[in-house]
């Protein structure tokens, strides 16, 4: 898959019969997914999808421009078109993105969601894009017996409600960074964590303590993830997020880990002393092992 990253005043080269899919796609959820992949199924000429480098709107993001890409191979998409956008993009109008930027790309056929809609206040929608070009409107998928949503995903992310995402995601939900230095409390109790460091607006998950797998260096453990401020040990100002990974030995200064969220296992809260706090994690553990055999 080619990654095209461009800007509003150096447009790539135009394709001919390009089929394109268009939406905020801020969740990538399975919706999104599927958007992609009919864009993918019906093309003539090359397929592809417009992400946007700045996320759109506010508040925390679900899926970073990173895990898009990611999680975009799986489509079968030829490539990514990957707009370098800024402030200006939000004051153009519906018409005035499709004669300078859809039509000079070369698009002939957009795909999108039934809910779409563009440009400036979100002037535009699925009308304007039937004048230019052969339009594909995909459903909306239901899941749990309701239309399933970024709105509705990140509600239940900020619940802590993180069992099931995958029948509105299609995966785990899963955050990514670097690991950075941390107190190393954890050490001192036989349960040395790692602590990430976010380079991306994600949505947490509420305050606790989850179970989930944490992929590093290419390997999946079992880990208790903790997020919040640490109540035992000298509470933090924001919500941090560490893990403890069983059966993991080593230096991961620096390196990238992704964060899988499975089950929410309890509250956090804080111990009288970082003993009770250790006496707590060995019944953690157990539960993780016990969460996972049963798997």
């Amino acid at each position: 898959m080619e990654i095209v990253r461009f800007t509003l005043d150096k447009l790539p080269k135009k394709e001919k019969n390009l089929s394109l899919a268009l939406g905020n796609f801020d969740a990538f959820h399975r919706g999104h997914q599927r958007v992609f992949v009919e864009t993918a199924l019906g093309a003539e000429g090359l397929s592809a999808a417009l992400l946007f480098a700045k996320p759109f709107g506010v508040g925390n993001a679900i899926s970073s421009l990173e895990d898009k890409i990611r999680l975009s191979y799986a489509t079968r998409l030829d490539a990514l078109y990957i707009l370098q956008n800024d402030d200006s993009l939000f004051d153009m109008s519906a018409s005035s993105f499709i004669e300078n930027v859809l039509v000079p790309l070369g698009v002939s056929r957009v795909v999108v969601g039934e809910d779409f809609r563009f440009g400036k206040g979100k002037g535009g929608g699925i009308e304007e894009l039937c004048r230019r070009f052969k339009v594909e409107v995909v459903p909306l998928l239901e899941a749990h017996g309701e239309k399933i949503s970024s709105s509705s995903i990140r509600t239940a992310i900020e619940q802590g409600r993180v069992d099931g995402l995958e029948e509105t995601l299609g995966r785990r939900y899963e955050i990514a960074g670097s690991v950075v230095e941390g107190l190393r409390n954890g050490r001192t109790i036989g349960f040395p964590t790692i602590n990430l460091g976010l380079d991306f607006p994600y949505c947490l998950p509420r305050s606790g303590v989850y179970l989930g797998i944490v992929y590093l260096s290419g390997i999946a453990y079992k880990a208790i993830i903790n997020v919040g401020t640490n109540p035992t040990v000298g509470e933090l100002t924001h919500p941090q997020i560490e893990a403890h990974l069983l059966r993991f030995e080593g230096d991961a200064y620096g390196k990238k880990a992704y964060v899988s969220f499975y089950s929410f296992l309890r509250e956090e809260r804080k111990f009288a002393s970082l003993e009770k706090l250790g006496e707590q994690l060995r019944k953690d553990v157990e539960s993780c092992e016990s969460y996972f055999a049963g798997m």
